[in-house]
């Protein structure tokens, strides 16, 4: 659940911060290498930022201050040290190992290059200091600018525990089992104008299967009505009329399963024969990881993956947006500020107003959105999200006008998680409505996430 806007206290204070930094700051000389902290220039005195060995090195000291972080210097065995927050490095110049100290433990890191002196200035690497403390960092090649987005200073002292409580409930209802899941679907689609739509068009759908650790396996009937006007003079000879009334008795009801398979991130779909004109059901293959990386592009996925199942909300959120690629120093950092605002500003506790056993979010008046939590003796036991949108209200010249109304319930309750979903997306002459209802229960059985035996499965780019 990723939502939006409205600036809270903390963000503030970092808005005046950045802003202070982007006056009295000192940019690199012209032609070298700059870095830029949270929007704004960090100032090198008397060395500056340079490559080595294809990597960008930083001198110590002024990045590590304009973070906030106390940087000591040992001579006599060329240790340094650097505390911010409860995360503490340890490093010896000359060598490539870090001691990292976070929450009273303590782990060594190997870095792929060595810090080093020059000038009496000591050099690091700037993307492994600056991740060590769960910054992103990336690198705007067209201005040779080292960009760094501080998370932990765009989150600010936002707490996330009521969203956390929500979580951690629902995940005690599914105690880890396999779930089984069943559902219903229904879609209305209306044209008054009776250009697109000749007569309403509906679909009715059923879904069950089950889903756990391993994957997905999930069945599903549809059965569609209002066809035949759509297909009224479509056929221009008795042929494609047979054709065309086959096709239409196959649409009227379909079935298929989908399975999932999380171990190797493949997606498996079976059409009906109806509709591939095969003997029997046609199966079908996603590459998930493969289309993952290309519609993703330039995130990196490394912090996501790596995130363990009971992660925290505010985890989960630094993982999101230590992951959005930093490539254009001015523009880059405004982007996950506004992310990071939308995210604070409606998941936060900060964000939730309290009225009896009910908390409530609201947007802004341009991200018109509403989360509603339902606290039950210690827990948040459900969670509403309301999405009522009308494109009238920002712009009268927009037409046709488009009106959008989604309603999206989540509760949990014990052995059940339930799910519901009403939405309508309207303009001056077509309506369509969707209603989607699912709840999962726990179960013995596991899901089957691989093909059936003997099965070929289709690619599908």
């Amino acid at each position: 659940m990723k939502v939006w806007k409205r600036l809270s206290g903390a963000l503030i204070a970092l808005l005046a911060l950045t802003m202070m930094m982007t006056v009295t700051a000192l940019a690199a000389e012209p032609g070298g290498i700059s870095v830029q902290l949270n929007g704004g220039p960090v100032a090198f005195t008397d060395a500056a930022p340079e490559l080595s060995g294809g990597r960008t090195f930083v001198p110590l000291r002024a990045v590590m201050e304009a973070m906030n972080a106390q940087v000591d210097y040992d001579g006599d065995t060329g240790t340094v040290a650097i505390t911010r927050g409860d995360v503490g490095l340890s490093m010896v110049l000359g060598q490539n190992t870090v001691s990292v100290t976070e929450d009273g433990q303590s782990r060594t890191v190997e870095m792929d290059v060595t810090p080093y002196v020059k000038d009496g200035r000591t050099y690091v690497p700037v993307r492994f200091v600056a991740e060590a403390w769960g910054c992103g960092v990336g690198w705007d090649a067209d201005t040779s600018t080292v960009i760094i987005v501080d998370v932990d200073t765009l989150l600010g002292d936002a707490t996330f525990d009521l969203m956390d409580s929500f979580a951690a409930y629902c995940a005690k209802q599914e105690k880890n089992q396999n779930m089984a899941i069943t559902g219903t679907l229904a879609l209305d689609a209306t044209d008054k104008s009776g250009q697109y739509l000749p007569k309403p068009v509906s679909a009715k759908g059923s879904i069950d299967g089950i889903t756990g650790g391993k994957g997905l396996q999930m069945n599903w009937n549809l059965k569609l009505s209002g066809l035949e006007a759509l297909a009224a003079g479509g056929a221009e000879s008795p042929m494609e009329q047979i054709l065309l009334q086959q096709l239409l008795a196959a649409l009227s009801d379909l079935k298929g399963e989908v399975r999932m398979d999380l171990e190797s991130g493949m997606l498996y779909l079976s059409a009906p024969a109806e509709l591939t004109g095969g003997s029997g059901d046609t199966w079908y293959s996603v590459d998930l990881a493969a289309y993952q990386a290309q519609l993703l592009g330039a995130l990196d996925m490394t912090q996501l993956t790596q995130l363990e199942e009971d992660a925290t909300i505010r985890e989960a959120l630094t993982a999101v947006i230590q992951a959005m690629p930093l490539n254009d120093s001015e523009y880059s950092y405004a982007g996950v500020a506004g992310v990071t605002d939308i995210y604070v500003d409606m998941l936060s506790d900060q964000a939730f107003t309290q009225t009896g056993n009910t908390y409530v979010a609201q947007g802004a008046p341009d991200m018109p959105i509403t989360i509603t939590l339902a606290k039950q003796g210690g827990d948040i036991v459900s969670a509403d999200i309301t999405v009522d949108f009308d494109s009238s209200k920002f712009d009268a010249s927009l037409q046709p006008t488009e009106k959008i109304s989604m309603k999206l319930t989540e509760h949990a309750a014990p052995d059940k998680v339930a799910v519901k979903m009403d939405m309508s997306v309207e303009d001056e002459e077509v309506t369509v409505e969707l209603a989607l209802d699912v709840s999962c229960v726990p179960t013995s059985k596991a899901p089957v996430a691989t093909l059936p035996a003997g099965v070929q499965a289709v690619p599908m780019n």
